[in-house]
């Protein structure tokens, strides 16, 4: 396994079975590559006084299992959009190699909404990602948080233009797969026009203005909104993170909003009940011992 700047536990590399669940030692390895990048935020926002939360599957593992949903393989994180913005400021000088802090601005032909940081020295991509020429290390998600307006007009037309504006960046860029449908045919054609004009890392930039449009308003509901684009389930409290918490997290703890089982429960419902499901990266090649681009190189 690459070198890491956390110190993990002897045992926790053994393979072990949680909730009649068989987690293989390859498997634990990645998760130490995990949590070292989470070790490693955690030290950045701490020096800019940054805040960031466990989120998702992440959060349920925490409050659940104090740790890993043990078949979830990656961690999820949130952070207000002003907290992120700063994060990005910092990332190039604070994530050196072999680590990555990695933006649709970073890369090369990659269309993502969201941050990650990634070890480079390790392998973490969906298949369909294979050929695809940006990092491809192990990695965490970072969202960020945005305000969002109360249910009515308003809120729908912000919604409208975000996905408008999404879709035209992702039929733009480089990952889209070619529409089957007549009206996906059509909005092609008219995106390629476009693009002769602009580029998508400019029309990215809009798209983030424009999900940031109320962060200074007195609305109270926030979203991911940059990543969900307005699914009701995702629309939460913004109290809800007024105040943080600390949670056991495997060997380590991980900041979580105080009000986390409102924010569970309004996407989840009755989170605590173990419910096997498959991660949302099926499929996903994880190696911590192996570079993606060795893999590439000798054509696996």
């Amino acid at each position: 396994m690459v070198k890491l700047q956390i110190d993990i536990p002897e045992d926790f590399l053994k393979e072990e079975v949680r909730c009649g669940y068989r987690i293989s030692a390859e498997m634990k390895k990645v998760w130490a590559v995990e949590l070292d990048l989470l070790h490693l935020l955690d030290k950045v926002c701490s020096r800019y006084g940054l805040k960031y939360y466990a989120d998702s599957g992440t959060l349920i593992g925490a409050v659940r299992h104090h740790g890993f949903i043990p078949w979830d393989d990656d961690i999820d994180v949130v952070m207000f959009r002003h907290d992120y913005e700063l994060l990005k400021k910092v990332a190039a000088k604070e994530f050196q190699h072999p680590y990555f802090f990695q933006t649709l601005y970073t890369d090369t032909k990659l269309i993502r909404e969201h941050a990650q940081i990634r070890n480079s020295l390790t392998t973490g991509y969906m298949p369909k990602e294979k050929d695809r020429p940006y990092n491809k290390g192990i990695f965490l998600d970072i969202f960020p948080l945005d305000v969002v307006p109360d249910p009515g007009r308003v809120y729908k037309a912000h919604v409208a233009k975000i996905r408008l504006l999404w879709r035209t960046i992702e039929y733009g860029g480089y990952i889209k797969d070619y529409p089957h449908e007549l009206k996906g045919k059509i909005f092609l054609q008219m995106t390629k026009a476009l693009y002769k004009v602009t580029d998508y890392k400019k029309l990215f930039r809009m798209y983030e203005k424009l999900c940031a449009k109320y962060n200074d308003s007195d609305y109270q509901r926030v979203s991911f909104i940059a990543y969900s684009r307005g699914k009701d389930n995702h629309m939460f409290q913004k109290e809800w993170w007024d105040e943080t918490v600390r949670l056991p997290f495997e060997f380590t703890t991980i900041p979580a909003p105080a009000g986390y089982d409102a924010r569970l429960t309004k996407e989840y419902g009755d989170y605590m009940t173990i419910k096997q499901v498959p991660s949302t990266h099926g499929g996903t090649i994880l190696d911590a011992d192996h570079a993606y681009n060795e893999q590439q190189a000798d054509g696996t």
